[in-house]
């Protein structure tokens, strides 16, 4: 009777261990859609540039971690629902890949009416292999309601932003002035 009061306890103590491993937390997922356009060259030269959400994969591919996405690869911006820095990924055929060690954000100045806020934000992307940028600039987003499958309805989340960014980088090694927006569309809770 003792050892099986023993055996009991110990398989309800694993079964509490397995699901706090398992335990996971809301997030608010929106696609990242970076649209710049400049010029790279220097004093002398000056070549028109883009930089897109496809030139953002094709520059993680050719990183040292040589990811291999393929052309219908997404990126995307994850942040906590309870708040908290966001995580960068790439989600290709149902995998996603976090590449947040290749992004960096900033933002200073935010204001906020409880529907919308402002700041100045700040995005920076280096994939250590030639494409890099640095821009910052006016950011409105807006507050509301996320829902997903497994999260019910997260209220009192950026559902979506717009920024109008100018900067600088590289685009193939070479200096560029850039210009251009920063934007996330499609919010939707998800557990992670």
């Amino acid at each position: 009777m003792k050892r099986t009061a023993q055996v009991a306890v110990i398989g309800a103590l694993l079964a509490v261990g397995v699901a706090q491993t398992y335990a996971q937390s809301p997030f608010v997922v929106s696609s990242l859609n970076v649209a710049l356009s400049g010029f790279a060259g220097d004093s002398t030269t000056a070549t028109p540039v883009r930089i897109s959400n496809k030139d953002i994969i094709t520059a993680l591919n050719n990183s040292s971690s040589a990811f291999g996405f393929s052309k219908s690869a997404k990126l995307l911006i994850e942040v906590p629902a309870g708040g908290g820095s966001p995580a960068f990924v790439v989600r290709d055929a149902g995998t996603d890949t976090d590449v947040s060690d290749f992004f960096s954000t900033d933002s200073s100045g935010l204001v906020s009416n409880g529907k919308q806020q402002y700041e100045i934000l700040t995005l920076n992307f280096d994939s250590g292999a030639g494409t890099d940028f640095s821009v910052s600039g006016f950011s409105t987003a807006k507050i509301g309601t996320v829902s997903g499958k497994d999260t019910g309805k997260l209220t009192d989340q950026v559902t979506g932003f717009t920024s109008t960014v100018s900067g600088t980088g590289d685009v193939d090694s070479t200096a560029a002035v850039l210009k251009g927006t920063v934007s996330a569309t499609g919010a939707k809770g998800e557990m992670h």
